[in-house]
């Protein structure tokens, strides 16, 4: 029997960072439109657009499929997951009990620079207001509620939360915002953060919960 081929750490590196970059521009794609949802990927045609082989490309499905945006099978291979009323609700309705334990524990933990740093994010939020620029919209309040979660310091919650959070982002790029809805989002955000500031706790998480079921309403209005 042969002995197996060492493994090169250098050209592992370089495999999972092309892997990576990979699934980043998958992600972009998604959250364009370029990728809808049903659509089948193959694994030749990416590796085209991409520039890339095979190898690559593999590690690339698996990591969209560990953040529930694909369903691999044997059979059809690599799909983007379809996308209809009952998924939103479902995923809003899984944000909304997270986020609001999230925002919970990120009032109870927050200092004062953590507070600065999320009123960077809301002012950030009114200047993509401005612009009227459904993806941009989309980024600002990502970049706010990532902060958000993330002082809370619960991973595990994080992760659960990602899961297939890019194509509700899709949808919303695509269909945009109801009328008068971006003024309630900011007005929302403006709430939340100063339930986070002067840490109450219980405030927080309530509007935290109210905030995702009224993006949920809104989105299904426009699908």
């Amino acid at each position: 029997m042969s002995a197996s081929s060492p493994s090169n750490p250098a050209a592992d590196a370089i495999g999972a960072t092309t892997a990576m970059r990979v699934a980043a521009d998958l992600r972009r794609r998604i959250l364009l439109g370029e990728l809808p949802p049903g659509r089948r990927l193959k694994i030749d045609e990416i590796a085209t657009i991409c520039d890339v082989s095979h190898m690559p490309v593999r590690g690339a499905l698996h990591e969209l499929e560990r953040e529930g945006i694909l369903e691999l099978s044997p059979h059809r291979g690599a799909v983007i997951r379809p996308v209809d009323a009952h998924f939103v609700r479902n995923t809003y309705d899984l944000r909304a009990a997270i986020e609001g334990m999230l925002t919970e524990r990120c009032a109870e933990r927050i200092d004062a620079a953590g507070v600065s740093e999320l009123r960077g994010h809301v002012d950030a939020f009114e200047d993509a207001c401005a612009t009227a620029d459904a993806l941009e919209l989309v980024r600002a309040n990502r970049r706010l509620h990532n902060s958000i979660n993330g002082h809370a310091d619960n991973a595990d919650a994080v992760r659960v939360l990602g899961q297939g959070r890019l194509l509700v982002e899709a949808l919303r790029v695509r269909f945009g915002f109801g009328p008068r809805r971006t003024d309630a989002i900011l007005r929302e955000h403006r709430q939340i953060l100063k339930a986070i500031a002067s840490h109450d706790i219980e405030k927080a998480g309530r509007l935290a919960r109210a905030h995702c079921v009224r993006a949920r309403d809104d989105l299904l209005t426009r699908l």
